[in-house]
C-alpha cells in the first residue's frame, strides 16, 4: 500500500470515528423501539435492519444514494454494527453474583444506570484488518441492560457494561500465578481473575481512598475469593518505582485510564518499566486502540523517504514502537 492509499483508508476511519462519537455524545439514546418497530412494520424489514437504516441515516450516511455513501455503508458502518445477546453478559458471573447499592463517598458516587433498548454503544476494541481498515464495534440490545457504574464528580469513571467484559476478558485468561493490577473501580477484573485456581493473589494499586473505602465496604464483602485481594492506596507509578522492585509478579495488567485519549501518555509510561520487570508479563486495558492512536501518529511523523509506508507502520504496531523516538516525540507533545 503506497501512503496515497494509507491516507484514503484513513480518512474513512476517521470519518466513521467521528459519527460514532458524535451520535453517543449527543444522541445516544436517540433510536427508541417504537421506532424500530414502525420502520420494520413499514418497510418489512427485520428489528435489526430496520435500527441499520434509522441508524446510519442518524449518522447521515444514505445507504441508497448509489454513491460514496453506499460504498461507506457496505465497507465501514454495517460491518461495524451488531444486536448482542443481552442474556450472555447476564449470565457473566460478575453481573450474577455482585449487587450494588446506590450510595456516595463525597465526590464518588456508585450506582445502577441503564442501557435502554436499542441504544449504541462501542462493545469492544478497535478491529483492524490488513489494510489498516479500522472497526470500532458498535453494539445496542433490543432490551433494557443494567450496569454498575462509578462516578467521580458526575463523571463515569468505571462501569461494567459489555465493553468492559470483552475488553479485559484477553486479561482475565492471561492472569495467573501472583498478579498486580492498576486502578480498582468496580473490581470486576480482581473479581475475575480470583476466581481462577491458578491465580494465587491478586495485589489491586489504587490510588484514591474513596473509591478502596466504597469498594471494601459495599463489593469486597461478596467476593468469593476476597482472601487472595490485597489492595494497597498508593500512586500507580510510586508503586512501580519503590515497592515493585522488592515484589515479585507473574503477571502486570495496567488499566488507570478513562479512554484512548488519556491513556496513551500513560501506557507509554507503563511500557517503559517493562525491561526493569523481565519476569513480569505485562498487559493494558484496550491496547488496540491504543496503538491505533500511535500508528497514526506515526503515520503523520513518517520520514518522506521511507519506501514502504504499509510495512513501516505494521513494524510500528508493537510495544518495542513505544520506546521509539516517535513515541518519546509523542509524550513532548
Amino acid at each position: 500500500m503506497q501512503r496515497s492509499e494509507i491516507e484514503k483508508t484513513r480518512e474513512k476511519n476517521f470519518r466513521l470515528l467521528h459519527l460514532y462519537s458524535l451520535y453517543l455524545n449527543e444522541r445516544a439514546d436517540f433510536i427508541s423501539a417504537a421506532m424500530v418497530k414502525e420502520i420494520a412494520d413499514i418497510g418489512g424489514f427485520s428489528a435489526d435492519e430496520a435500527f441499520l437504516l434509522l441508524f446510519s441515516e442518524a449518522c447521515g450516511v444514505h445507504p441508497t444514494d448509489g454513491g460514496e455513501d453506499s460504498e461507506f455503508f457496505r465497507q465501514y458502518l454495517a460491518p461495524s454494527v451488531r444486536r448482542l445477546d443481552a442474556a450472555k453478559y447476564r449470565s457473566d458471573p460478575y453481573y450474577k453474583n455482585i449487587h450494588f447499592p446506590n450510595v456516595r463517598n463525597d465526590n464518588w458516587e456508585l450506582r445502577t444506570d441503564r442501557l435502554k433498548a436499542y441504544q449504541p454503544f462501542i462493545w469492544d476494541d478497535v478491529q483492524v484488518d490488513e489494510t489498516l481498515r479500522e472497526l470500532p464495534p458498535l453494539g445496542y440490545f433490543n432490551e433494557e441492560f443494567p450496569y454498575p457504574v462509578v462516578l467521580q464528580d458526575g463523571r463515569e469513571w468505571m462501569l461494567v457494561t459489555p465493553n468492559e467484559v470483552e475488553t479485559i476478558r484477553p486479561a482475565i485468561q492471561a492472569a495467573h500465578g501472583r498478579l498486580v493490577t492498576f486502578g480498582l473501580g468496580l473490581g470486576y477484573f480482581p473479581y475475575m481473575a480470583s476466581l481462577k485456581a491458578d491465580v494465587d493473589e491478586v495485589v489491586v494499586v489504587e490510588r484514591d481512598p474513596k473509591v478502596i473505602s466504597l469498594f471494601e465496604q459495599y463489593i469486597l464483602p461478596q467476593f468469593e475469593q476476597r482472601g487472595k485481594i490485597r489492595i494497597v492506596c498508593m500512586d500507580a507509578f510510586g508503586y512501580l518505582d519503590d515497592v515493585m522492585p522488592m515484589e515479585r509478579f507473574d503477571y502486570l495488567y495496567a488499566d488507570i485510564w478513562h479512554d484512548a485519549g488519556d491513556g496513551v501518555p500513560l501506557y507509554l509510561r507503563f511500557n517503559k518499566y517493562e525491561e526493569h520487570f523481565p519476569e513480569t508479563k505485562f498487559d493494558y486495558w484496550i491496547e488496540p486502540t491504543m496503538l491505533s492512536y500511535l500508528r497514526w501518529y506515526d503515520f503523520n511523523h513518517m520520514p518522506a523517504d521511507v519506501r514502504d509506508p504499509y510495512r513501516w507502520l505494521n513494524n510500528q504496531n508493537t510495544r518495542q514502537r513505544a520506546r521509539s523516538l516517535q513515541a518519546d516525540s509523542f509524550l513532548a507533545d
